[in-house]
């Protein structure tokens, strides 16, 4: 179980590396209201080898899992090859789960989509289409929840100062305050903070996590996990960890 599972959650780690080349981080889904609760319900349920004899919605998620394990990621993805994956998602989705289980467990996950293709078009468009399609993902991102526009936002912000990471401080503070202002230095600079705090974190908690035999870690990952961050953050972690560890069925 723990090998299915682990395929399926590799799909999602793939993909998530690939956005992680673009210039400006992908919103931060950790930030979303429900926090894929019932999908990290299942998944966590999976984890720790419940059977679904008696669970229809375990059966049909497991399924699923194991469908969505095996589509192709692309290595180098364009427009086009997002767009066939995410298609290919959506049709799995459908297939498995009724409308308001679909609304429960991949709204966070389609909001991304949306968001990765309309990013990944403005990225390739030419300069004759780049005005129009920059202004249809601003409309699109005015119309989103507050939370996923200020997600949004912030990783804007990260991204500007990943660009002027080889500047000195001192020119790095007159590049923003001329082009953001006071406000959004100061926001940018909490920001930092916060990430190199979470960084940190993350490294002493894969430092405890990685010398631990695959048995070992499945039963002490949870509490680990728990000792070193809040609820919030465990989906981020989680996916961070498959990524960091390269954890492979």
């Amino acid at each position: 179980m723990r090998r299915i599972l682990l395929v399926a959650l590799s799909l999602g780690a793939a993909l998530l590396g690939a956005l992680l080349l673009w210039p400006e981080p992908a919103p931060d889904l950790a930030a979303a209201p429900e926090r894929g609760a019932l999908r990290h319900q299942l998944a966590q349920r999976l984890e720790l080898g419940e059977t679904d004899e008696e669970d229809a919605m375990l059966a049909r998620y497991r399924q699923f899992l194991r469908a969505e394990g095996s589509l192709t990621v692309p290595t180098d993805p364009g427009l086009a090859s997002l767009q066939l994956l995410f298609d290919e998602r959506e049709r799995l989705r459908r297939q498995h789960f009724s409308p308001a289980e679909q609304g429960s467990l991949f709204a966070e996950e389609r909001l991304m989509e949306q968001w990765t293709l309309r990013r990944k078009a403005l990225a390739e468009a030419d300069a004759a289409d780049s005005e129009v399609l920059g202004e249809e993902l601003a409309l699109w991102l005015a119309e989103q929840p507050q939370w996923f526009r200020e997600a949004e936002a912030n990783g804007r912000l990260l991204g500007d100062l990943q660009r002027l990471e080889r500047l000195s401080p001192a020119e790095r503070d007159a590049v923003l305050l001329e082009q953001l202002g006071p406000e959004a230095v100061d926001r940018l600079r909490q920001l930092a903070q916060s990430q190199q705090g979470f960084d940190r974190q993350l490294a002493g908690y894969l430092a405890e996590l990685e010398p631990l035999l695959p048995l070992e870690r499945a039963e002490q990952q949870q509490a680990i996990l728990a000792r070193w961050f809040e609820p919030g953050q465990w989906r981020r972690v989680e996916a961070l960890t498959r990524l960091r560890l390269g954890e492979r069925p």
